[in-house]
Order: C-alpha cells, then sequence, then structure tokens
C-alpha cells in the first residue's frame, strides 16, 4: 500500500524532522501503518478511533497523529482519554500537550485528577508540562507536595512545573529540595535550573555539597550543579 501525497508529504517530513539516530525507528512505524492501511489523514483517524484495530497500531497512530498536526487530532485524542486501554489513554494525553489549545488544559486535568492509572497521570503531566499553561500550576504543585501520592508521580510534577510562570512555583520546588524522595528532589532541581531563579542558588549548593542520593537519571547533586550553572549563565 502507498499512502496518498498529502500524507506521504507529512510522514516524509517527519522522519526528517527525527534526530538521526531516531530515523530508521519512526521510518518502520510509518511504514507499519501505511501497510494497515492507514493511507490518508481519514482512514488514519477512523484506524484511531476502532477498538477492534491492534492496540500497538492504534498506539502508534496516536504518536503519530499529533506529529502530523492532522486537523482533529485535539478531538480525537481528547475522546481517547476515555479509551478502555490505559496504554492508548497515556499516548493520548502526551500528545495532547504537542497540539491542545488552552481548552484541552482542562482535560488534562481531569484525566490528572480521575484516572486510575499513575501511568495516564504521569503522561497527562508530561502534556501539561508541554503546555506550561499557569492554569496547571495549582493542581500540579498539589500533587507534588502530597505525600500520599507515589515519588514517581511527584516528580513528575516537579518537572512538569519547570517552564511555568505561576508565583508559588518556585517556593514550591524550592521546598521540594528537602523531599524524602531522591526522585522528587532530583526534578525539583531540574525545574529551578529551568525557573532560572536565583534565590534558589543557596539551596542547590547545600544539595551540591550534601546530598548524595543517585536516581535512574543520576546523582542529585549533579543535577543541582547542572542547575545552578543554568541559573548563573542566565544573570551574567
Amino acid at each position: 500500500m502507498k499512502a496518498d501525497e498529502d500524507l506521504a508529504d507529512r510522514l516524509d517530513a517527519l522522519v526528517l524532522d527525527t534526530m538521526p539516530e531516531g530515523r530508521k525507528q519512526v521510518e518502520e512505524l510509518a511504514a507499519a501503518v501505511v501497510n494497515a492501511g492507514g493511507t490518508s489523514e481519514k482512514a488514519l483517524m477512523e484506524m484511531l478511533t476502532n477498538s477492534d484495530v491492534e492496540l500497538q497500531l492504534r498506539l502508534n497512530i496516536c504518536w503519530m497523529i499529533p506529529r502530523l498536526k492532522i486537523a482533529g487530532a485535539q478531538k480525537a485524542l481528547k475522546a481517547l482519554l476515555s479509551d478502555p486501554a490505559q496504554e492508548i489513554r497515556s499516548e493520548a494525553a502526551a500528545g495532547l500537550g504537542l497540539v491542545a489549545e488552552d481548552e484541552a488544559v482542562e482535560a488534562l486535568l481531569h484525566a490528572l485528577e480521575t484516572d486510575g492509572s499513575d501511568a495516564v497521570r504521569s503522561a497527562a503531566l508530561h502534556g501539561l508540562g508541554i503546555r506550561s499553561s499557569p492554569r496547571s500550576a495549582a493542581r500540579i504543585i498539589e500533587i507534588l507536595q502530597d505525600p500520599s501520592q507515589n515519588p514517581e508521580l511527584r516528580a513528575d510534577a516537579a518537572e512538569a512545573l519547570a517552564h511555568v510562570k505561576a508565583s508559588p512555583i518556585v517556593d514550591a520546588l524550592m521546598s521540594s529540595l528537602r523531599d524524602e524522595s531522591p526522585l522528587v528532589r532530583y526534578s525539583a532541581t531540574y525545574a529551578l535550573g529551568e525557573q532560572g531563579e536565583a534565590r534558589a542558588v543557596p539551596q542547590l549548593r547545600d544539595i551540591v555539597a550534601h546530598d548524595r542520593a543517585i536516581t535512574p537519571w543520576g546523582s542529585v547533586a549533579s543535577c543541582a550543579l547542572r542547575s545552578i550553572e543554568s541559573i548563573s549563565s542566565r544573570s551574567s
């Protein structure tokens, strides 16, 4: 099968926009979708919303449509936040961050509040982090500061605040530098570096001097050092 001219051009552009090390994987993903019948924008949307289509194929299409800038992608992704498969809900939540207007922030916040899957809630935080809307700040801060939430989710909340500009965020992140979880501390140090807030530097220096925790992403101290360097470079 071959994609129609419009979709073929979009797929070529998607591959070219991908980092070199990931292009082969994207080419293979696109070829699999086209060979399965996804030869036009209309066909992709029909396959995406058809629960009888193989899950992996739907996931591939769900990943593709926000990156292909397909008309109606936002509406389709919002609807998929109610899909029975948590994998689809997760991919849809992450994808909404790439295409959503501010109105979809409410849909992501609703998923964050109500979905029973931490994987979906994490993806919603990722989507909200991409949008970086001040409207999301209060709810994300609540999750960051709630010790009953799992540490991975709270770390995702800290990262989601990295580029959101709202007055209470820096204070919330600085408070999280004292959190029991190394994951939360790591993400808070990263987010403070992205915020570029100079008043966080003394606490970040204390992290560099005394925090010896290691996370899957590296040490908390090394992240704090990078954040100090980032803040310093902005003020020099």
